[in-house]
C-alpha cells in the first residue's frame, strides 16, 4: 500500500469542521480542498534568510545548550549531510497531507509502556570562525531519560562532539590559518553566528557528563507551549485531533492572556502548528494522540511537500517544509524542514538554513538541525558516566 492509499483511510475522519473556533476563511478553504482528490503540492525553494539560530533556547545560548545535548551516530562516510538536501526522483510525490495521514496511520503501532520515555538527539549549529574566513559545524549530542514512575529519577546525559571546518573550501581557509584546534570568540560578536560571546569552541570532544533533572523539570514530562506540562497532564491530552485542537487552542489563548496580550488569529493557525510540532517531536504521549498531532497538522496550512530527503544521519525520509515567524524584532517568517519516516511515524529531523556573508564575501550556507536518532519508551536504565552535576 503507498501513501496514498494509507493517507485515504483517514479521509472520512478529517471530514468535519476542525474543533474549537474557525481560525479563518483560508484554512477553511484549505480544509475542504484536502478532503477532494489530493492533488500534488508545489515544491518551491526554499527561501534563504538571514535568521538566527532557531528554537535553542535564547535564555541559555549555545554554551548552555551543551549541556542539552547524547551519543553522536554519523552517516556511514562520517560527513552530515545537507539535512535539507532532497532527492530527485522519477515517482510523483505525496502532499504533505499524504505524508502526514501515513505518519498518523504508523504512529498507532508503536510501543506504549516503559519505565522511562528516552529519546537521543544529535544536535548541530554552523558558526562562523572569529576572523568571519570561514563555517564551521559544532555538534552536540543529547540522551534524555525522563522516569515515568512518580518520584523517580530524571537524566539528561550532554557532550559536546567538538567541531570541525563545514565543507572543503572551509577546510582549505582553516589550513590557510593555521589548522587553529580551537577558536576564542570576542565580547562583541556584531557579525559573528553560531557562537556566544567569549566562547572558546574546540575541534575536540568534550567528557560525556550527567545531569539530574531538578527544579521545574523535576518530575515533569516535557513542555508545550511555553510551559512546563507534568505527567498527569500528558495523559489528558485527547487524542482525537478536533478534540486536540480545542485543547491546543485553549492552551495557547490562555498563555498569551497570561502574558498580556490577545493571539490574533492570523497567529493562531501557526501557534496551532507549532504546539502539535511538539507533541510530534518529543513529548511522551500515547501513540493514538501523537497519530492525532500528525492528523492535525494535516488540516492545518502552509506544509509544503518536499519529496524524499537524507536527514543529518544519513536515514531517507519524507522532507517537509512550513514557514516560522521569527522572534526576533523587524525579522519574516523563515522556512523549517522536518523528515519524518512516514513507515513508523517517528520524527527523524528538522532543520533551517540560511545565509551568511564571510569576510571575503563569499556567502555561505548556515545550517542548524536536530536529528532524532531514538524516541520512544524502554524498561532499560541509563548507563551514567563517571562525570555527574
Amino acid at each position: 500500500m503507498n501513501l496514498t492509499e494509507l493517507a485515504r483511510v483517514h479521509d472520512d475522519d478529517l471530514g468535519g469542521d476542525p474543533a474549537g473556533q474557525a481560525s479563518g476563511a483560508g484554512a477553511r478553504a484549505l480544509l475542504a480542498s484536502i478532503m477532494s482528490e489530493p492533488g500534488q503540492e508545489g515544491r518551491p525553494r526554499a527561501k534563504r534568510l538571514r535568521v538566527p539560530v532557531p528554537w535553542l533556547a535564547s535564555a541559555v545560548g549555545l554554551a548552555a545548550a551543551a549541556a542539552l545535548v547524547a551519543t553522536l551516530v554519523t552517516a556511514p562516510d562520517g560527513q552530515i549531510p545537507n539535512p535539507s538536501q532532497t532527492t530527485a526522483s522519477p515517482e510523483i510525490q505525496p502532499s504533505a497531507r499524504q505524508v502526514l495521514l501515513t505518519a498518523a496511520s504508523a504512529a498507532m503501532k508503536a510501543p506504549s509502556s516503559g519505565a522511562y520515555w528516552h529519546t537521543v538527539t544529535v544536535t548541530g549549529t554552523d558558526a562562523t570562525s572569529p576572523d568571519r574566513g570561514y563555517i564551521i559545524r559544532r555538534r552536540f549530542s543529547k540522551e534524555e531519560w525522563l522516569a515515568r514512575r512518580p518520584g523517580g529519577q530524571s537524566w539528561w546525559i550532554s557532550q559536546d562532539l567538538g567541531a570541525k571546518p563545514l565543507t572543503d573550501e572551509d577546510e582549505a581557509a582553516w589550513r590557510k590559518a593555521g589548522s587553529p584546534t580551537q577558536w576564542k570568540y570576542p565580547f562583541d560578536m556584531t557579525g559573528l553566528v553560531g557562537a556566544i560571546s567569549s566562547e572558546v569552541v574546540r575541534v575536540a570532544p568534550e567528557e560525556k557528563f550527567a545531569e539530574r533533572l531538578r527544579g521545574k523539570w523535576k518530575g515533569s514530562a516535557g513542555s508545550l507551549g511555553n510551559a512546563y506540562i507534568t505527567w498527569d497532564e500528558v495523559r489528558r491530552i485527547p487524542s482525537d485531533e478536533r478534540e486536540l485542537r480545542a485543547y491546543l487552542e485553549r492552551r495557547i489563548t490562555s498563555d498569551a492572556k497570561s502574558h498580556g496580550y490577545e493571539i490574533a488569529p492570523k497567529d493562531l493557525e501557526s501557534a496551532l502548528q507549532g504546539s502539535s510540532m511538539e507533541i510530534v517531536f518529543g513529548l511522551p504521549v500515547s501513540p493514538a494522540v501523537r497519530a492525532a498531532a500528525y492528523r492535525l497538522l494535516a488540516t492545518l496550512p502552509g506544509m509544503t511537500a518536499l519529496g524524499k530527503a537524507q536527514d543529518p544521519l544519513g536515514r531517507m525520509g519524507e522532507a517537509l517544509g512550513y514557514q516560522v515567524k521569527s522572534s526576533e524584532e523587524g525579522k519574516g517568517a523563515y522556512q523549517m524542514v522536518q523528515v519524518i519516516d512516514p513507515e513508523t511515524g517517528l520524527p527523524l529531523s528538522r532543520s533551517s538554513t540560511s545565509t551568511i556573508e564571510l569576510a571575503d564575501g563569499r556567502t555561505a550556507e548556515f545550517t542548524y538541525f536536530t536529528a532524532y536518532q531514538q524516541m520512544g519508551w524502554t524498561d532499560e536504565e541509563p548507563s551514567l558516566p563517571a562525570k555527574r552535576m
